[in-house]
């Protein structure tokens, strides 16, 4: 390169920052600005000011480290940045405006601007991570040096700390289907709709305690202690696992301080939700995974803990069967690249076999029940929401034959219930067998109203999904809906509620309260920085954070596959809740392990 060239690089490399700060500033117009409609309310503000002089600040440090930085850093740190600013910009308008207009110039500028500027960010975040990661795990001490902890111990330290929360919600969070799953049990009429194991389980035992004399209180308790148990262990596992991988003593009590006081964790024990367990058996798959490239993994020990792990997570939920199918040929090509044939085979069959297991138990559960299978809606919930939408705003492109044939599977009374964060009203009011006497009909009607509204239907899926992508997103479905004992206010970040046949019986008024406010209201919301930690958006930015950065460094991916499929099919789901992405919690002290100096685990 001639020295006029070079020249004119080195000018470049010191005006690049300035641009790119004044870029990124610009962009977040379109994000501030939106969320208090008046888009001179950001432009015309010093905060701008100060975001450029910080931005530019930031940027002179860390642009020069990009520009020499390999293809691949920057191919992932683009993608990245790409993908994050499309969430950040279409999630901004869909909370402000609960709509995105795909053809606005300026959306796409203020993505690419924003792009443009967060990649030298994230390659430094990454190589920053990298170097912060490596001090996390001891080197050269042995087991006996170590001392390792006790996993009993662990076992009971959790189970102790996360006994005041059910003794705040005493006899425990009855909550969300639980109702409906102990009504299938006591009339004896089961259906499909609900995970068979968890009904005959959660209503089983409340049952019984009925039965012989005690309260459905009673019932309740037995059944949140025997959860709590379940995935306090499961927690004290992989905490041993993470010592066993080499994390220093320090980091492992950062991990169970996490799980023991983390709102999330004790709130879930003690929530008789499905999602609780099946989150806690789909850790112990991810957890076997990140081992998979160690001899232990195929030991029967471990085989075996694999198999009945993933079986009973398949069994707990509809999506985690869905997740898990779709998985096994992305690890067997993945291992099969890394040249781990041997691996892939053996792992695409213990697989396989526990997908035929799910099958069988399955089976047998639904024949010793009875359970008919004839509801659609759940699959349906998308096309429900969209051909709603339309027919909330754009009623004219509906012919009186359309409307006709709409009215036979949703009813004029339900159509008029969309609501565009929550499809439960209108799933509700979906007849499945006149959709069963022939979904060709039904089919074809909206996919002809599709084609004549494709961004109403974009924009009807965006409603009930970006939640779990826009780390700004308010949780709110449930806002203003009434039921047994309250009222949701401005945030449905829980279900507070112990629904009938229990009764709240608080022994910790205090805390109640505290999760009360938690869970109803914007309460963690309102501090900065502490509220991204509770919010579904910014978690899965977390988790895909490390997802390029594994893929940057070639580190092992494996574990994380079932994870980004699972998070994949929420997005077809009725709405947003904490609930169902609880695994990308779950999951976040294993990060370390999975791009750390770990030669144990990997």
């Amino acid at each position: 390169m001639t020295q006029k060239g070079a020249d004119k690089n080195s000018i470049l490399i010191k005006v690049l920052p300035y641009l790119l700060a004044f870029m990124g500033t610009w962009s977040f117009r379109g994000i501030l600005a939106l969320r208090t409609m008046e888009s001179i309310a950001y432009t015309n503000s010093i905060l701008a000011f100060f975001i450029f002089i910080g931005s530019a600040y930031i940027l002179n440090r860390i642009v020069p480290e990009f520009v020499v930085a390999g293809k691949r850093k920057q191919i992932c740190s683009a993608v990245f940045s790409v993908l994050f600013s499309m969430a950040m910009q279409f999630g901004a308008r869909m909370e402000s405006a609960e709509n995105v207009r795909i053809m606005d110039f300026s959306l796409w500028i203020s993505i690419v601007a924003m792009a443009l500027t967060l990649m030298p960010v994230v390659n430094s975040i990454w190589d920053r991570l990298d170097f912060l990661v490596v001090q996390l795990f001891d080197k050269g001490s042995s087991e006996k040096e170590k001392k390792p902890f006790n996993i009993y111990q662990i076992w009971a330290i959790l189970l102790l700390l996360w006994l005041p929360t059910m003794l705040a919600l005493y006899p425990g969070a009855f909550v969300y289907d639980a109702q409906e799953e102990y009504i299938e049990v006591i009339s004896r009429t089961f259906t499909m709709h609900h995970p068979l194991l968890h009904v005959l389980l959660l209503g089983g035992i409340i049952h019984a305690a009925e039965y012989i004399g005690w309260t459905a209180n009673t019932g309740i308790a037995i059944y949140v202690i025997l959860q709590m148990t379940v995935l306090s262990g499961i927690f004290a596992y992989s905490i041993k696992l993470l010592e066993k991988w080499g994390l220093k003593k320090v980091a492992l009590a950062l991990v169970m301080a996490f799980y023991a006081f983390f709102p999330l964790f004790p709130l879930y024990s003690v929530c008789t939700a499905k999602d609780t367990l099946f989150t806690g058996f789909f850790l112990l798959v991810v957890l076997l995974l990140v081992n998979l490239k160690s001899g232990s993994f195929f030991m029967m020990k471990e085989m075996l803990l694999f198999v009945i792990s993933s079986v009973l997570m398949m069994l707990l939920r509809n999506n985690g069967l869905y997740a898990y199918i779709v998985a096994i040929p992305f690890i067997y090509i993945i291992l099969v690249k890394e040249k781990n044939k041997s691996i892939a085979a053996k792992t695409a069959i213990l697989m396989l076999l526990s997908v035929l297991l799910f099958f069988g138990g399955n089976l047998i559960l639904k024949t010793a029940t009875g359970a008919e299978s004839n509801e659609h809606q759940e699959m349906l919930t998308v096309p429900i929401q969209q051909i709603s939408r339309v027919y909330t705003y754009s009623k004219d492109v509906f012919t009186d034959e359309d409307i006709e044939i709409l009215h036979e599977v949703i009813p004029e009374e339900y159509l008029v219930t969309y609501n565009l964060r929550i499809s439960d009203v209108l799933k509700s009011g979906f007849d499945n067998y006149a959709y069963e006497s022939n979904p060709s009909r039904y089919r074809a009607l909206w996919l002809r109203i599709g084609l004549k509204k494709p961004m109403i239907y974009l924009n009807a899926w965006l409603g009930t999904s970006y939640g779990y992508w826009y780390p700004d997103a308010i949780n709110n479905v449930y806002k203003g809906n009434q039921m047994y004992t309250f009222q949701y206010g401005d945030s449905s970040y829980f279900g507070f509620e112990t629904e009938p046949p229990g009764e709240r019986d608080s022994k910790f008024k205090v805390l109640e309260l505290f999760y009360r406010n938690m869970s109803l209201n914007l309460f963690q919301q309102k501090v900065p920085v502490v509220s991204m930690l509770f919010s579904p958006g910014f978690v899965f930015w977390l988790f895909m954070l490390i997802f390029f950065m594994i893929i940057r460094e070639r580190k092992n991916i494996v574990p994380l596959i079932p994870v980004l499929l699972l998070w994949l099919t929420v997005l077809l789901g009725p709405t947003t809740i904490v609930r169902y992405v609880l695994i990308l919690w779950f999951i976040i002290p294993l990060y370390p392990i999975l791009f750390g100096d770990n030669k144990k685990g990997n």
